[in-house]
């Protein structure tokens, strides 16, 4: 069995333990809590004609992935180079969801591992949470999320804060999941941190989140209403937003989020100045206390 942000998986035929990450985030003592989530391999499957609602590359071409939904049923396809389809189902069972894949223990890790990010992902929405593309930096029992499209530098501000800031730490540095429950929004790490191997099983109440830009200059502004929410929503997984319910659950737990968490928008260059700036910021509007 498996914890990751509060949460309960665990694996049937599945060695989760070959994906990097995982075995932080395994528990070895007897938990009485349903399982949010049960994978299990080696399922015999069907491959389905149901039209996809997102269609997308998984890295460097190295799969076609297709999503969609039937009925109650999410479908979830990876087609790797010469390779038979590797297929996944997640349904609603008991008080989780249960996903079924012809996956199994020679099928290439990093396809199992963002088969069980997907699975994971739509589970935990309907527990408050969601997985957001964000570098989170831990400082002083609190976290920050950093945001921004991919090469914009989320990595390089938040390797500026462990360079320059005593006692900053990477908590997760491209999948950590929030948690949001009225009057607790919190960070999680996960097993999935992208080229970083930044793999916690921790957890922090956030502190704030700020959206990056590269700039010929250092300059935070906060944003609120509309503008907060369209600095956050990108970097929601948008595989989700194809789907209307759970895109709806994505808007819910957002709401939350900005009714309790300060949204900023930092221009900036690659410099220690734009983390001392963001610091300084947090700290003069009691972000950190």
């Amino acid at each position: 069995m498996y914890q990751i942000a509060n949460q309960y998986i665990i694996s049937k035929k599945a060695d989760l333990q070959r994906i990097s990450g995982f075995s932080v985030f395994q528990k070895s003592e007897t938990v009485t809590a349903a399982p949010l989530l049960t994978i299990e391999a080696e399922f015999p499957m069907l491959s389905w004609d149901t039209p996809p609602l997102h269609s997308f590359s998984l890295d460097n071409d190295e799969a076609i992935c297709d999503f969609a939904c039937a009925g109650d049923t999410y479908l979830f396809r990876m087609i790797p180079p010469q390779s038979a389809p590797f297929l996944m189902e997640i349904t609603p069972q008991s008080e989780g969801f249960a996903a079924r894949t012809n996956m199994n223990n020679q099928t290439p890790a990093y396809l199992l591992r963002f088969a069980c990010w997907i699975a994971f992902g739509i589970a935990a929405l309907h527990r408050r949470t969601v997985a957001i593309h964000a570098s989170a930096i831990t400082y002083r029992g609190k976290s920050a999320l950093f945001l921004g499209e991919s090469g914009v530098g989320k990595s390089t501000h938040t390797r500026l804060w462990l360079q320059h800031i005593p006692d900053a730490a990477l908590l997760n540095d491209d999948s950590p999941f929030i948690q949001a429950t009225e009057g607790n929004i919190s960070v999680h790490g996960s097993p999935w941190s992208g080229k970083t191997s930044c793999f916690k099983n921790e957890n922090t109440p956030v502190a704030a989140i700020v959206r990056l830009s590269q700039a010929p200059r250092n300059e935070i502004t906060r944003l609120r209403g509309i503008r907060a929410l369209g600095a956050l929503l990108p970097s929601c997984p948008p595989v989700f937003a194809a789907h209307s319910p759970l895109a709806d659950l994505i808007h819910e737990i957002l709401a939350v989020v900005l009714q309790q968490i300060p949204v900023y928008h930092l221009c900036c260059l690659p410099d220690a100045q734009a983390a001392q700036l963001v610091l300084s910021t947090l700290e003069k509007d009691s972000c950190l206390c």
